[in-house]
């Protein structure tokens, strides 16, 4: 069996050490026999047996010197093998190692301080094993598990009873949430470890002035700072499968809740982050009043009844601060994207304009357009078109982790799969979006 680079060290110093010593032992001798010729004391049996002793180490050491080479030659092999190679997948997989554990920690309420996460002892395999477990569990009911894969899903067990998913069914999860809803592509998106986000808002700019040499200056204007608080909610999906499906190997299973609770998810975020009133759910932007005050939203007149016009659409556009306007987005429902393509400014020419790069959005007055489904449509009072830098406007809260549980009895012969997400958003800054109102 090959030896282990510390074991070839480790017999190479000991040879060193063995080697050393014969070597002493043979000066110690030939000193001694040099010292008995010159005092003309010879002792032919004595001399007889220094000879062989002489010999004897000198075989010995010779041997020692052959396993030496030997030793530093296998040395030489060993650090010319070229160790492992960390493959991208290789860190990959502990990456999504580390977040499983982490949100396994998250959902049992552990302390997920800086110290804590980053001493974590990771292991891929624990986490390999728990994947497999967990596929598994989606098809069977728990008691039909094993001791030993009952045991490694425990890891992932929340107070509600449910395991924690894998990141890459989350992943999944997420990114099919991303196509669906426009809202998280263009806002402000941060993960927490606690039940909210609290966060500090300066609202009013420092006050400044100009000093004159001979006079002394005055005081000027403080910030005034706003506290805000995004508080997370639960959001829940229950997609159905019947047993025989599950039992069915050919099936992805993951794929399949993964894809089911993604299409829920989406729309109702989506629905809430424009109109949900904040009571057990985000809060929308169209839920404020308006104004130019902190906490409302200024929402300007189009200023023709129950359609849009070109004018309009002016109007929204510069009420925007310069620093917001260079990065805004027009949010409207598509059936408000099909009116808003039929106007024309003064001189005849569309307002809107196809893209004609790949993936690239279209524009109305050279600013991006986005739809959205739960955008009002065009009517009377209709809070029917947002033009806002998003990202610096609205933020979107997520807690870590999403916890399913299979439930094979309420709903024979149907499973179900209740599958939680916490998730909460709210207006941040007030002066990063406008909101056009159309007249009655």
């Amino acid at each position: 069996m090959a030896m282990t680079f510390e074991e070839i060290h480790a017999e190479i110093e000991q040879l060193g050490t063995n080697t050393k010593a014969i070597h002493d032992e043979m000066q110690t001798n030939y000193k001694n026999l040099t010292k008995s010729v010159e005092e003309n004391v010879v002792d032919k049996t004595k001399i007889e047996t220094l000879k062989e002793d002489l010999v004897s180490r000198s075989e010995k050491l010779e041997g020692l010197t052959t396993k030496l080479q030997t030793q530093i030659d296998d040395l030489e092999v060993s650090l010319k093998r070229p160790s492992k190679i960390i493959t991208k997948e290789d860190k990959v997989e502990f990456e999504e190692a580390k977040s499983h554990m982490l949100a396994c920690m998250l959902n049992k309420g552990q302390n997920t301080n800086y110290d804590i996460v980053k001493n974590l002892d990771v292991s891929v395999d624990d986490y390999s094993a728990y994947c497999e477990d967990f596929k598994t569990f989606l098809r069977k009911d728990s008691r039909q598990l094993s001791p030993e894969q009952y045991k490694r899903l425990s890891v992932g067990v929340d107070p509600d009873g449910g395991y924690t998913v894998t990141p890459f069914m989350s992943n999944r999860i997420v990114q099919k949430i991303f196509e669906m809803d426009p809202i998280r592509q263009l806002a402000n998106v941060q993960g927490i470890s606690t039940d909210a986000l609290e966060l500090m808002v300066d609202w009013n700019e420092a006050g400044v002035g100009w000093e004159n040499e001979t006079e002394s200056s005055s005081e000027t204007d403080t910030p005034d700072f706003k506290k805000k608080r995004i508080p997370v909610h639960v959001m829940y999906a229950k997609p159905r499968a019947t047993q025989q499906l599950l039992e069915d190997s050919a099936i992805n299973i993951e794929q399949y809740i993964a894809n089911k609770v993604a299409e829920k998810m989406g729309r109702y975020e989506s629905a809430a982050f424009v109109t949900g009133d904040g009571v057990g759910k985000p809060r929308g932007f169209l839920t404020y009043d308006t104004g130019t005050d902190y906490g409302q939203i200024e929402q300007i007149d189009m200023g023709a009844a129950a359609v849009l016009t070109a004018d309009g659409f002016i109007k929204i556009k510069y009420s925007l601060v310069e620093d917001y306007l260079n990065r805004g987005t027009w949010l409207m429902n598509r059936t408000t994207v099909r009116d808003a393509m039929l106007l024309k400014d003064g001189n005849g020419n569309y307002i809107w304009k196809p893209s004609i790069a790949v993936d690239a959005p279209s524009t109305i007055l050279s600013l991006a357009v986005r739809m959205a489904t739960s955008m009002p449509a065009v009517a009377a009072n209709a809070l029917s078109i947002v033009l806002a830098d998003f990202n610096e406007a609205y933020t979107i809260v997520d807690r870590l982790g999403v916890t399913v549980q299979r439930d094979p009895y309420t709903v024979k012969p149907f499973v179900e799969f209740y599958t939680r997400k916490r998730v909460g958003g709210d207006v941040v800054n007030f002066q990063a979006m406008k909101i056009g109102k159309i007249s009655e």
